[in-house]
């Protein structure tokens, strides 16, 4: 042989050798793209040690619920339909005999989740409520909260979930979730929607190789349309759970207002189950299952029911107030019961502060659980006053105006009640303007009525608007977000932060309530994320627990 046939042969004996062990592997080159590098393909730390929840991708510090209220009473056994809940640590310990005897019929449980700071960990409660679960006859299925960068951290997660549950009758899917990517702050923020999606497929594309049944979890927002997953990709392969919360839900609606493929649907997050303390995620399938066996005949050691030691709370002994007003609650998690409130000016005595962001306070000889950072140890602090609205204000004006778009025109200053709206005011509708306040409203005459509309959505330039061409719309701002002008205010209650953020609670500067309205100047379609003006200063709050101003 000449030395140019070796090579040759030598270098097709190497690709054979590495095609067949690549199949060998495992069964996903048809399912994830390949376009990472090699330098990509490293295992991260992988840990069973909870870690600090800041890291966290599923902690949240908000007080908003958004879902509609379901007992597991109002439940009903029907046919080819199984009631079910999803937990994790969140959730505390829970009595899952109750949870049995209320009606549900299986769990979702987090077995684990890839933190901010790249480490895998494994949900401290997860060997608990598997368990516990089981043997209380709850069919069980898992999910995992991936912040994968690439195709290959997401096969390593895949592989870390198959070690976790051998052991365990895995009946229902195992889930893929990935919700932090709107969150600037996030590992996985830059990821294009190909990217998150090939991570999604290497994920359940190994899970299908391991014997599992796959399933990806996202909100209806998120895969509607395929606006930030490439749905159609994932659904022809795998189960999709639709999370979708409605004011008619469950089971007074059989279905989600969902067109695309789901076989489950998450529909509220305010579920009251026996057994467990709070609020819980409640699901409906559209599929039965039988109990599998587990993969693995070694069965995993007895997990010892969690404790508060769990997270780690640093004794203290101070007075505290709220920055203004703050639920009190019987655990320490946003799905707990509120048995009070705290406003400002009231004083409790603060006995632990916790790395979860949480502080254990003393009120009427219990102890319950407030989120330290609306809290303060400054006894004198004052909240931002709201400005009083009167005539006064309004510097007197004799100008004709329009609408820049369009605009409401209301018997008084003040956008919270609907009923107040007399007319909505249109581009080319000329009204008389009579003052201008510095409260942001304008007052008006309209059919020999005094009417008023917010300053901002009206001009003095009375040419009607020529029709927005695709080719006349301004290109978005160099920070993303898009300029608007209008009210906003809160679903239910938000943080207003000095940051696009919530990792940071020192970011936290007011907690905006619902019927308190402030502007919204952009909006940052890529990162969830609203920029406000509020007393002056720029703030950010998360889009989705902002409603604006009807017609404004």
């Amino acid at each position: 042989m000449t030395d140019a046939i070796k090579k040759t042969a030598l270098l097709f004996l190497i690709f054979a050798f590495i095609l067949c062990g690549c199949k060998k592997e495992e069964k996903i080159s048809s399912d994830i793209s390949s376009d990472f590098s090699s330098s990509e393909i490293v295992e991260n730390t992988v840990s069973n040690i909870p870690a600090d929840d800041t890291l966290d991708p599923e902690n949240t510090e908000s007080d908003t619920q958004s879902g509609v209220t379901v007992t597991a009473e109002q439940l009903e056994n029907k046919k080819g339909k199984a009631n079910g809940i999803d937990v994790s640590k969140w959730q505390g310990k829970i009595d899952w005999k109750k949870v049995k005897s209320s009606g549900i019929d299986f769990a979702i449980i987090r077995i684990g989740y890839r933190a901010e700071d790249g480490n895998i960990y494994k949900d401290p409660n997860a060997d608990y409520n598997i368990q516990q679960a089981d043997k209380a006859g709850l069919l069980i299925g898992v999910y995992f909260y991936s912040t994968a960068l690439n195709t290959a951290e997401a096969v390593s997660e895949a592989k870390w979930v198959a070690e976790a549950v051998k052991g365990y009758p895995i009946s229902y899917p195992v889930v893929y979730d990935c919700e932090s990517f709107m969150d600037p702050s996030s590992r996985i923020y830059a990821l294009s929607v190909s990217k998150r999606t090939d991570n999604a497929l290497a994920f359940l594309g190994h899970i299908k190789s391991s014997g599992y049944d796959g399933m990806f979890y996202a909100a209806k927002s998120d895969i509607e349309n395929s606006y930030n997953w490439q749905t159609e990709r994932i659904a022809a392969k795998y189960k999709i759970w639709v999370a979708h919360y409605s004011e008619i839900t469950y089971p007074a609606k059989e279905n989600p207002d969902y067109s695309g493929k789901y076989d489950m649907w998450q529909y509220t997050n305010m579920g009251k189950v026996a057994g467990i303390k709070g609020n819980t995620d409640m699901i409906v399938s559209y599929f039965t299952c039988e109990k599998s066996a587990p993969k693995s005949n070694k069965a995993p050691e007895t997990a010892t029911a969690p404790t508060e030691t769990d997270l780690t709370y640093t004794s203290v002994n101070d007075k505290v107030t709220a920055k203004d007003v703050v639920n009190l609650r019987d655990a320490a998690t946003t799905k707990s019961n509120i048995v009070g409130k705290l406003k400002n000016g009231e004083v409790l005595t603060r006995t632990a502060t916790g790395t979860n962001g949480w502080s254990k306070l003393l009120w009427g000889g219990k102890t319950v659980y407030a989120i330290t950072s609306y809290l303060t140890t400054d006894l004198n602090f004052a909240p931002p006053k709201e400005e009083q609205v009167t005539d006064s204000v309004y510097s007197t004006v004799d100008e004709k105006v329009t609408a820049k778009d369009t605009t409401n025109l209301r018997s008084v200053a003040s956008s919270k009640d609907a009923s107040t709206i007399v007319h909505t005011l249109k581009n080319g509708e000329i009204v008389t303007r009579t003052g201008i306040g510095t409260n942001g409203w304008s007052r008006l005459e309209y059919n020999g009525q005094t009417v008023y509309a917010i300053t901002s959505y009206l001009t003095t330039n009375l040419t009607p608007k020529a029709p927005e061409t695709s080719e006349s719309k301004p290109e978005p701002p160099s920070d993303g977000f898009k300029e608007v002008n209008e009210q906003v205010t809160a679903k239910s209650e938000t943080n207003l932060r000095t940051e696009p953020s919530s990792k940071n609670p020192d970011t936290v500067v007011y907690t905006l309530k619902n019927g308190e309205f402030v502007t919204r100047i952009g909006i940052n379609e890529a990162s969830g994320w609203s920029k406000l003006s509020y007393n002056g200063q720029t703030v950010y709050a998360i889009t989705s627990y902002l409603i604006k101003e009807e017609s404004e």
